[in-house]
């Protein structure tokens, strides 16, 4: 069997247990698909149709977006969609699309961003369990830098996306907590140098294993992450304005409560595996 064949295998059975279309590995197909890149290597996603034929109703072309911002909020899967209905409420009415997804066993971070970023199951990237180690897979990041585009991945100090999507061509910001990642994004997103920004939200996921997942102060989490999704809608509008654009929301699972003060995930179980993806595509010339 194939790399892809195995990927494909596993994408499927959590398809079909999941009753969804859609898979976290659908985000570097749809992505490469939408700005034109040959994808990774060994992805095995499917490019979503919905996003694929808006964006080539919008901008006359499969191949044509021309920048992107992918906003990794850790942990904000279905199940917080169903407790905080504002703040997700509001990351829908900002994107033009959701897309409920299935995630990847285990169902924790470094292994499930692999997926994302590669579009290949745990079993072909290589993280198979909860370790922050260099993935050796071609990579969504990769995929651009061959076709001769500039990306940036902002995130805090040592967490799973500072570490296992280095030794790239790509430019690495690294802070100490989450709002100088956001306020880093931002500022790229202004000097308008990179094609595709990595921003990764990480306070949400260790709100929820402090306090658990549905906790007043996680709901503080959902509610910042919805602003930041606002915010980065709002900074694409005004400084990519002339070019085709997207800004997609990228969590990699869920979280369930384990008791009455804390959480957890890694599980294969709805709560943990079921996440919703968010994209918002916009044409040049428009707001």
């Amino acid at each position: 069997m194939s790399q892809t064949a195995r990927s494909k295998e596993v994408f499927d059975f959590f398809r079909k247990k999941y009753d969804t279309p859609y898979s976290i590995a659908d985000l570097t197909a749809t992505v490469c698909e939408l700005c034109g890149v040959t994808p990774p290597e060994e992805c095995a996603g499917t490019p979503i149709a919905a996003v694929v034929d808006q964006g080539d109703k919008l901008m006359g072309g499969i191949g044509k977006t021309q920048k992107v911002l992918l906003f990794c909020a850790d942990a904000m899967g279905e199940a917080q969609r169903q407790v905080f209905k504002d703040a997700f409420a509001r990351i829908e009415k900002t994107a033009s699309f959701r897309f409920l997804s299935t995630s990847v066993m285990p169902s924790v971070t470094p292994v499930c961003y692999g997926t994302i970023f590669s579009g290949a199951a745990p079993c072909v990237h290589g993280i198979e369990k909860y370790e922050k180690v260099l993935l050796s897979v071609d990579t969504l990041f990769d995929a651009f830098a061959r076709a001769g585009k500039n990306v940036a991945i902002c995130a805090y100090n040592n967490c799973s996306i500072d570490v296992i999507f280095r030794k790239r061509n790509v430019d690495y910001y690294s802070f100490r907590g989450d709002e100088g990642t956001f306020r880093c994004a931002m500022d790229l997103m202004e000097r308008s140098d990179y094609d595709l920004i990595v921003c990764y939200m990480n306070d949400y996921d260790h709100t929820m294993h402090a306090t658990g997942p549905f906790s007043e102060e996680a709901g503080a989490q959902a509610e910042l992450a919805a602003d930041r999704y606002e915010a980065f809608a709002k900074q694409a509008d005004l400084f990519w304005a002339q070019y085709n654009r997207a800004v997609v929301f990228v969590p990699d699972h869920g979280g369930h409560l384990v008791n009455e003060s804390n959480g957890a995930h890694g599980t294969d179980t709805p709560e943990d595996m079921l996440v919703n993806h968010f994209y918002r595509i916009k044409p040049g010339g428009k707001k």
